[in-house]
């Protein structure tokens, strides 16, 4: 399955909207549009119905990442079984993980 990856900005966010499949093989495109963006960056998994470790360890790089640049990573609207993954790794503790996008682009 082909991943399509779009992005907005949305007040001091920007907002990149993933579909498709979160693996070893399509993990290249989303990080590619991660470059391109700065500051506060929030990732939209809603259509995103599988996740392996390898965007496990994208969405963990970009966090601190941003973290460490004073930017806020957060990824919102996780279907079950990527949330379960990260359920699963311990990382819904230590990561930004927001039930919608507008929460996530809201929240302080």
């Amino acid at each position: 399955m082909e991943l399509q990856v779009r992005s907005e900005v949305r007040g001091g966010w920007t907002v990149v909207a993933v579909s498709g499949e979160l693996d070893a093989d399509t993990v290249p495109v989303l990080s590619d549009r991660l470059e391109e963006s700065t500051g506060n960056v929030v990732v939209d998994l809603s259509e995103v119905p599988f996740m392996d470790t390898t965007g496990l360890s994208l969405m963990l790089d970009w966090h601190r990442r941003l973290d460490g640049a004073g930017g806020e990573f957060r990824m919102a609207s996780m279907q079950p079984s990527v949330h379960k993954l990260f359920r699963l790794t311990e990382l819904t503790e230590v990561m930004h993980i927001h039930e919608t996008v507008e929460s996530a682009t809201t929240t302080a």
